[in-house]
């Protein structure tokens, strides 16, 4: 039985400014990139209040918005413009394009100042159109800011819907199914021109709408801002070895985070932390998701978002975020978060506590977001994170991706195999195959090594075992066993290398994060047979091998 839920009111941005007229609000800032399409949808509401309107640029003067005739001729200068509008007597509203760039003049801007602390007898608000939120500190109480929305999912589907019927009427295939949520994913989050233009261009070249054009266009989209990643080359959770309870909690997690898990009061899923090892699969584990998901995958560096400028790393941070939530449904991974927040407790010395302002957006931002965005964040070192970032209520769920164990081993070794054509069978009688009892060998062998090396083993021996057959050393150009086991001899883990880390993280985990994989749970917190060899949280190698050339 579906349960009863809160009524919630979200206005939309031509609603908010409506209501903003009713309360007689003097000056409205309307953060958008789309003129055309907000000025479409303000004809409306200018009809329904049946106002006077006119827009004004410093190219095309003033006009009225209905018509598009010229109301004053050659009143080009801000100046005199704010004169026109003191003296108008006449209850009107004044559309103020690219004012951002004009308040940056003095006269204009003490000129603006005038007219909205001026008592006036008729009512004649001015909307500024900006893609900008940069309002003068002198303005910044006088001025209401809305933000006028992207195309909303139903609109998108509006667009998407007339160009199928476009494209039925002519006997041309459409998309469907999977395909075309990905396509209306791709699309949400791009403005109502960009899609227009791209469906288009779409249909033209190739007489359908293919799924990878959309994709690229979106890419180019969330490029130009410099500030996230649009990853088109995703994985498969197929392609996973290990980390089975992580893999089983994001399947459960994908039926909370959809829309109609809301009409049973389920509260939706907001991220999860991975952190471990470098090289065990965290950032493959993110991009499988976003398949599993047939979502949109955003990746946030921090690195982009810190910028030297003066209050500049705080607008990134929050145009980022905002795009995020444009895109939305999608998943948005920050990867190796803990490098770009490392330093936040000494942010007040070191950077005027710049650091400390990004980190709180952040912070709130994943407390208080309403869009759906699942969040990914990946780490190597969560020491190095500001505790109040894992606390209850930013995350799900912290897991801990440590090394694969023997059966994992096993399971991440017959993957990367597979994937290059070779068979795991019982008994092998051919050169592209290999018996599962030597994969259970090698992957003894491999012991402390990383998915990562496994697979950097894998392709070296098959680099090497092709150049060979190349020069005539060899009759196949197929891997052995012994070409695998010649290039284990030859790596040294990271493991090995930094076994004093290793020991900490699992330290770590054991008391503050749960396990990716049922046999890490088993070794930190069971009593099999690996765990009580190894009651000191080590990891699984012998003292000599830490003897390194010995």
């Amino acid at each position: 039985m579906l349960m009863s839920t809160a009524n919630t009111v979200s206005l939309s941005g031509m609603e908010e400014i409506s209501m903003l007229f009713n309360s007689r609000r003097r000056a409205i800032l309307v953060n958008t990139f789309e003129e055309e399409r907000f000025l479409e949808d303000l004809k409306s509401l200018i009809e329904v209040k049946r106002y006077e309107a006119y827009t004004w640029s410093i190219t095309a003067g003033l006009r009225d918005l209905i018509s598009g005739d010229v109301a004053v001729k050659n009143l080009y200068d801000p100046i005199r413009l704010m004169n026109h509008i003191a003296e108008y007597d006449k209850q009107a509203v004044f559309v103020l394009k690219d004012f951002h760039d004009i308040w940056t003049n003095y006269q204009a801007k003490r000129a603006l100042r005038d007219i909205l602390e001026t008592k006036q007898n008729v009512y004649k608000p001015l909307l500024l159109i900006s893609p900008y939120t940069n309002i003068p500190t002198e303005l910044e109480k006088l001025i209401t800011v809305v933000e006028y929305e992207l195309p909303t999912r139903e609109q998108v589907i509006e667009e998407l819907e007339g160009m199928e019927a476009f494209l039925r009427n002519r006997g041309l295939p459409v998309p469907e199914g999977r395909e075309r949520e990905a396509i209306i994913h791709a699309l949400v989050g791009m403005t109502k021109t960009e899609i227009v233009n791209v469906l288009k261009k779409s249909v033209a070249k190739n007489k359908k709408i293919v799924l990878e054009e959309i994709v690229a266009e979106k890419e180019q989209v969330i490029r130009k801002t410099g500030l996230l990643e649009y990853v088109t080359k995703l994985g498969r959770m197929e392609d996973v070895g290990g980390m089975d309870i992580f893999k089983e909690w994001l399947e459960d997690a994908k039926y909370a985070f959809e829309p109609e898990a809301r009409k049973y009061n389920i509260d939706p899923v907001k991220g999860a932390i991975a952190v471990g090892v470098p090289g065990t699969g965290k950032s493959l584990i993110a991009k499988s998701l976003a398949h599993l998901w047939n979502l949109p995958l955003l990746k946030m560096s921090m690195s982009n978002i810190m910028d030297s400028r003066v209050g500049q790393s705080e607008k990134n941070i929050d145009r980022a975020l905002k795009l995020a939530e444009s895109v939305a449904p999608c998943v948005l991974w920050i990867d190796e978060i803990e490098k770009g927040l490392a330093g936040v407790a000494s942010s007040d010395r070191s950077d005027s506590g710049t650091l400390s302002r990004v980190v709180q957006s952040l912070l709130t931002w994943l407390s208080d977001k309403e869009a759906p965005v699942f969040v990914i964040a990946t780490a190597n070192d969560i020491t190095k994170l500001p505790p109040e970032l894992t606390r209850a209520g930013r995350f799900d769920e912290i897991f801990f991706v440590s090394l694969p164990h023997q059966k994992e081993r096993e399971e991440i070794l017959k993957i990367h195999l597979q994937k290059r054509g070779y068979k795991i069978v019982y008994e092998s009688s051919g050169p592209d195959e290999f018996t599962t009892y030597q994969i259970e060998g090698l992957a003894v062998e491999m012991k402390n090594f990383t998915g990562a090396e496994i697979e950097q083993v894998i392709a070296e021996a098959g680099r090497r075992a092709y150049a060979e057959f190349r020069k005539g050393l060899r009759e196949t150009h197929y891997i052995t066993e012994e070409d695998i086991l010649e290039q284990v001899e030859q790596m040294v883990p990271f493991a090995v290398r930094n076994a004093d880390l290793v020991r900490q993280l699992r330290s770590w985990a054991k008391t503050s994060a749960k396990c990716a994989s049922s046999e890490e749970h088993k070794f930190l917190h069971g009593s099999s047979k690996e765990d009580n060899d190894h009651e000191s949280l080590s990891i699984d190698f012998d003292e000599d091998d830490l003897i390194l050339g010995e």
